[in-house]
C-alpha cells in the first residue's frame, strides 16, 4: 500500500465529494459508480488518498455477503428481515431489500428514524421495548411513514404504545417477544405469551402479528410449538414466527420460524466471527481500518493511529486481524493508540507506512465513524455517511 499522501485537502476536496455522493442518497451501486470519479482534479479517488484513520468497505464482499445470505434464506425456505444495527447506512440497507430483504431490522428509534428518512418506508421492525412518552410520539411519527412492527414482553410497554398511537392517530403491528433461552428480555412461558397476546388483541391501534425470539437455538422448538397452539386455541393471529442470529438461518427455519433477521452477516460473512472457529479473513469480511504507522519505538513494537476511539474499549478476543502481516498483533490500546506486537513479523515497518485491519467487532467500530469509503479494488466508488451511528435513543 502506497504511503499516505500529504496535505490531501489541496488534492482533493472531500467536501465536494461528499456533495457529490449526496445526490444519490437513497440509490445503489449504479449511482455509487458515477460518482467514483468525483474529485477536485475529475481523477479517481483512491483509498491511498483518504486520511487515516479511515473505514473503508470492500463492495465486492459486501455484495458476496448480501447475495449469499438471501441465497442461504432462499434455499432454507425462510423470509430474510436485515437488521441494520451493524452498518447503520442507509445506502447498505437499499442493496440488502434490493437483494430481496422482506424488510429491516432497527434495533432503536433513532435507527429507523433514519432509515425512514432515507426513503425506505416498507416492513421495519424495531425489536425493542418502546417506553416513555418521548420514544412513543416519534414511533406514532414513523407509523404514518413506513409499516412499523414492534415488539412487547409486558402488558405495561403495550398499553404505553397503544394510548399513543391512538392519540396520535397511528397504528402498528406487534410481535410478542419470547425469551426461548436467551435471557435477555421476552415472556417466560408459553402460557404467558398467549395471555399477552390476548391483552395485546383488544388494545386500540395495535395489531397482534405474531411472536419473536433471539437468538434461534433448537432448544426453543418445543417452546414455539407450544406457544403457536395456544395462539391457534385461543384463535389469536399467527402471521410471523420470527427468529435470529447470523448462522443460525436454517435452525430459524427447523423450529418454526418464518422470517429470519441477520445483521452481521453484511461485515462478517454467513458465519460469525470467531478467533478459534471462523477467524477474520479478508475474503468473508468487507470492513477495513485503514491506519498509519505512526511510531516504529523498537524492532518489536509499532504504534498506529487508531486506538479505542477508532476500534472499540476492552475487546474479548483482539482488537483486530491486520490483513498485510497476518501474524502482527494488537495487543492493546490506549484511547488515541494502537500497540502492535511486530516481532513475529519479518517486515520492516517504517513511520508513514499504511496498514489494513480488519476489526474484531466491525458493528461496533462503525459506530465510532462519521462515514464510510465505499471501495471496489481499490478505488472509491462512494463516501457513505454513518447515519445510524449514535442513535441510541
Amino acid at each position: 500500500m502506497k504511503n499516505f499522501i500529504p496535505n490531501l485537502r489541496r488534492r482533493i476536496s472531500r467536501r465536494a465529494c461528499l456533495r457529490a455522493a449526496s445526490l444519490f442518497p437513497t440509490a445503489g451501486l449504479a449511482a455509487s459508480r458515477a460518482s467514483a470519479t468525483v474529485t477536485r482534479e475529475g481523477n479517481v479517488h483512491t483509498i491511498d488518498d483518504v486520511d487515516t484513520p479511515a473505514v473503508v468497505i470492500d463492495l465486492d464482499v459486501l455484495e458476496k455477503n448480501i447475495n449469499g445470505m438471501q441465497q442461504v434464506c432462499h434455499d432454507a425456505g425462510i423470509d430474510l428481515m436485515v437488521h441494520i444495527k451493524t452498518h447503520k447506512v442507509p445506502q447498505i440497507a437499499h442493496m440488502q431489500l434490493r437483494a430481496g430483504a422482506v424488510g429491516i431490522c432497527c434495533q432503536k428509534l433513532g435507527e429507523a428514524e433514519v432509515m425512514v428518512a432515507a426513503g425506505i418506508d416498507g416492513d421495519v421492525l424495531i425489536p425493542y421495548n418502546i417506553v416513555g412518552r418521548p420514544k412513543l410520539v416519534r414511533l406514532a411519527r414513523l407509523a404514518k411513514r413506513a409499516r412499523m412492527t414492534v415488539a412487547v414482553d409486558s402488558e405495561i410497554t403495550a398499553k404505553g404504545i397503544s394510548e399513543q398511537l391512538r392519540k396520535d392517530g397511528a397504528s402498528v403491528r406487534v410481535f410478542v417477544e419470547l425469551d426461548t433461552g436467551g435471557k435477555r428480555t421476552g415472556v417466560q412461558s408459553p402460557q404467558a405469551a398467549v395471555e399477552l397476546a390476548g391483552k395485546v388483541s383488544k388494545l386500540p391501534n395495535l395489531e397482534l402479528r405474531g411472536v419473536m425470539t433471539y437468538p434461534s437455538r433448537l432448544e426453543a422448538k418445543a417452546f414455539i410449538e407450544e406457544t403457536v397452539a395456544l395462539f391457534r386455541k385461543a384463535g389469536l393471529p399467527i402471521e410471523e414466527i420470527s427468529g435470529g442470529g447470523t448462522g443460525a438461518e436454517a435452525r430459524s427455519k427447523e423450529i418454526g420460524c418464518t422470517v429470519h433477521r441477520s445483521g452481521s452477516y453484511v461485515f462478517e460473512g454467513l458465519k460469525r466471527i470467531s478467533a478459534s472457529r471462523n477467524p477474520p479473513n479478508p475474503d468473508t469480511c468487507a470492513t477495513r481500518m485503514i491506519a498509519t504507522v505512526v511510531s516504529t519505538p523498537t524492532p518489536d513494537r509499532i504504534i498506529i493511529d487508531g486506538g479505542q476511539k477508532t476500534f472499540q474499549r476492552g475487546p474479548r478476543r483482539g482488537y483486530g486481524h491486520i490483513v498485510e502481516h497476518p501474524d502482527a498483533v494488537i495487543y492493546g490500546m490506549s484511547v488515541e493508540h494502537g500497540h502492535v506486537d511486530v516481532s513475529a513479523v519479518s517486515h520492516k515497518f517504517r513511520v508513514g507506512e499504511r496498514l489494513s485491519v480488519i476489526p474484531d467487532h466491525q458493528g461496533i467500530t462503525i459506530n465510532h465513524h462519521d462515514e464510510a469509503y465505499a471501495v471496489r479494488k481499490g478505488l472509491i466508488e462512494d463516501v457513505w455517511k454513518v447515519a445510524g451511528r449514535g442513535r441510541v435513543q
